[in-house]
């Protein structure tokens, strides 16, 4: 079975040969970024048998005075009107439609090629599929989960150690990209209200893991910027922060991750005091006191719908993983998050938590 994946992605585009976007900015800077969609196929858990076809939408064009004067495929896509952006976004919120479905926006973390962060954001959605409770009325029901994927241009290499500082560095810069997708997503949800059209009933979900939080942190300060510094309308439902590699105070300062709140219904903070991956962070690239390995430094203050799921005692997957990948990998997380994504619940009533601190603080224990 394939899943389908939409993404955005600031890479460099192929062309010389190569057959596949590459690890450095899009040729036009950093800001300038390409849509499209994927088939994912994978084969086993093995977290490199996949097969990935994919194909990109046409770029938005100004308007053509004369139609006939333009190729063919071009012409179609003038006429439809389905380019760039608002293509994606008709795509998705048609299939949405179709499918009853719910949408994952998926950040990738450090070290990750193209073809890479779209398989984890297939994985994602098929892991994170969930049913939603019974209402009133209505029997329990399954979710599909529609992935919708920002690739930005990661090495893909762990090795040698530079890549780490050249990563943050592509994150941080891709922040601008991604505040223009979440600039176009509002203007096309503005663009649906002003035609009378109803807006998309389902629910909106994130996902970042590991670097990909720093990378939200500037989408989010570039997106305050283009909307002037107004409050940011909620579109999110539930952001869930995994093995966030940010300051552990990220929420307490509006040019940190502040704002996250603005732009979330509710957030959940998945950590591990063992994430060695964080610890090497923390002690040899001089980032200290990451949000992924003990949480918010701390709640007085903080937004009452921010959470923290500690994981350390369900951290363990893989050596080569470094307790870093359990968000993906562990059943413990993955049957957490589902019954998050299932709501309404008391977070203190989820199966499976054991309540550290009242309403804030949760742990996760191995399965008996």
């Amino acid at each position: 079975m394939s899943t389908t994946v939409w993404f955005a992605t600031n890479r460099t585009e192929p062309r010389g040969g190569r057959k596949t976007f590459g690890n450095r900015f899009h040729a036009d800077g950093p800001h300038f970024y390409r849509v499209g969609r994927a088939e994912v196929t994978r084969h086993g858990e093995d977290d490199d048998a996949a097969t990935v076809e994919w194909d990109l939408l046409p770029e938005r064009r100004p308007a053509v005075p004369n139609v006939n004067d333009v190729p063919e495929t071009t012409r179609k896509n003038t006429q439809s009107g389905r380019t760039g952006s608002a293509g994606l976004f008709q795509e998705i919120r048609d299939a949405v439609r179709r499918d009853q479905a719910e949408v994952l926006i998926f950040i990738h973390g450090f070290a990750n090629t193209f073809e890479s962060s779209l398989v984890r954001a297939a994985q994602l959605a098929e892991t994170y599929a969930f049913e939603r409770r019974a209402r009133a009325g209505e029997p329990a029901r399954p979710v599909r989960l529609l992935p919708v994927a920002f690739a930005w241009p990661s090495d893909g290499k762990v090795q040698p150690p530079w890549m780490y500082a050249s990563d943050r560095d592509d994150a941080e810069m891709s922040g601008v990209a991604m505040a223009r997708a979440l600039k176009r997503f509002l203007d096309f949800l503005d663009t649906q209200d002003a035609a009378g059209g109803e807006r998309c009933p389902y629910r909106v979900h994130l996902v970042a893991h590991s670097m990909g939080n720093w990378a939200l942190r500037h989408a989010i300060q570039g997106l305050r910027a283009r909307v002037f510094g107004a409050r940011l309308p909620k579109i999110i439902d539930n952001a869930f922060l995994m093995a966030a590699d940010e300051d552990d105070d990220c929420f307490q300062h509006v040019h940190k991750l502040q704002p996250l709140t603005e732009l979330a219904r509710r957030v959940h903070v998945y950590h591990a005091e063992n994430d060695l991956a964080l610890e090497v962070s923390d002690k040899t690239k001089f980032n200290m006191d990451r949000l992924g390995t003990a949480g918010p430094r701390t709640f007085s203050g903080l937004d009452t719908r921010i959470t923290a799921i500690d994981c350390s005692a369900v951290a363990d997957t893989t050596l080569s993983h470094g307790r870093h990948q359990y968000y993906r990998l562990r059943e413990e997380v993955i049957r957490d998050v589902r019954a998050v994504l299932a709501g309404p619940a008391t977070p203190g009533r989820i199966p499976g938590r054991q309540e550290v601190e009242p309403g804030r603080r949760y742990r996760l224990d191995v399965d008996a």
